[in-house]
């Protein structure tokens, strides 16, 4: 099955992050058609872009897209030109590929989507309680919510996304997206919000759905519980997951401070991302991003200790701090 990729992102200052998915694409997955929504770039990215001939940069804005409210726009621009036996594939902006990505995606059902899934530290788990708050008749439920990091479209799943870019159009979404992410109800949050409200809708209630699995197949890397305790020690058994996504503060950001000018909530960020698989993944790029990458040296005494008690393995760095995070929960400490 003729795999391409797709990445669309109009935000300033995250081009260092398509950067490191488009290196990690073309060491693991060499020659896909990759297609990348770049309306802002930076001068010398389109120059830096071209060392790879599959790589198509579009400069035009997708029209009624913003922000990461664009998946759909991107997929359905491109879903013409995919074959009936073909696989378009939307990729975040701030993930990277520890290996090829395509045998997961072939061993899915072949007429249904492919989808990430949700780090389970995420509140407000499950697809009901979206498909309720768009008002649409519930159909079947996943009890983990589906994050949109990852995932395949074939042809046939045009209704889909048509579906999501209506109901991500529609005037109650747009109000809401101006409001802080948790003065809005669960199913306004994000597009994968809208995503999982449907895919749990009568609507869609026959669609295939595979799901990767966090931990094994993905892994949201940055919070301190979004990988679980139990999640780790089943990884002692594992390799690396497949995708590595940076999702709680990007560590190009929070990694390139000076800690002596962070609060605590941001040096613990920090220390997170230092001791995360992203970030010792990344460090492989370190001397093809053409980026200023300082940031990758960040060190301090805590994080050089989780990294020693890890012993290189990488569900181990950071462990303690999960374990002390999950008693404090479990106590109350924590909310």
């Amino acid at each position: 099955m003729e795999t391409t990729f797709c990445l669309a992102e109009d935000r300033h200052g995250a081009e260092i992050g398509i950067k490191f998915a488009l290196l990690s694409l073309a060491e693991h997955c060499p020659g896909c058609p990759v297609v990348l929504f770049r309306p802002v770039s930076e001068p010398g990215f389109a120059k830096w872009v071209a060392q790879w001939p599959n790589v198509r940069l579009v400069e035009t804005p997708l029209e009624g897209a913003s922000n990461w409210n664009c998946k759909p726009h991107a997929l359905l621009e491109l879903l013409p030109g995919i074959g009936d036996d073909g696989q378009l594939v939307w990729l975040d902006s701030d993930l990277m590929l520890a290996r090829d990505l395509r045998p997961l995606l072939d061993a899915a059902d072949p007429r249904g989507i492919v989808v990430a899934m949700e780090a389970a530290s995420q509140p407000s788990q499950g697809t009901a309680l979206r498909t309720r708050g768009w008002g649409l008749p519930v159909g079947r439920e996943f009890p983990r919510t589906m994050n949109s990091c990852v995932v395949r479209v074939r042809r046939c799943h045009e209704p889909l996304l048509r579906r999501w870019k209506e109901l991500l159009e529609d005037d109650r979404y747009v109000a809401a997206a101006t409001l802080p992410l948790f003065d809005k109800a669960p199913h306004l949050w994000s597009d994968q919000d809208v995503l999982n409200a449907l895919i749990g809708s009568a609507e869609f209630a026959d669609l295939p759905v595979t799901i990767l699995r966090h931990g094994r197949d993905v892994l949201h890397t940055g919070g301190a519980l979004g990988f679980s305790l139990g999640e780790r020690l089943h990884g002692l058994f594992l390799p690396v997951p497949t995708v590595l996504h940076a999702i709680a503060g990007k560590p190009w950001v929070l990694m390139a401070r000076d800690p002596r000018t962070m609060g605590r909530f941001e040096k613990f960020r920090a220390l997170l991302q230092e001791t995360s698989p992203f970030v010792a993944h990344a460090r492989r790029y370190r001397d093809r991003v053409d980026e200023p990458t300082r940031w990758m040296d960040y060190s301090t005494v805590p994080g050089t200790l989780l990294k020693i008690a890890g012993l290189g393995h990488w569900a181990l760095r950071g462990l303690p701090v999960t374990l002390a995070c999950t008693v404090a929960k479990r106590v109350g400490l924590l909310k």
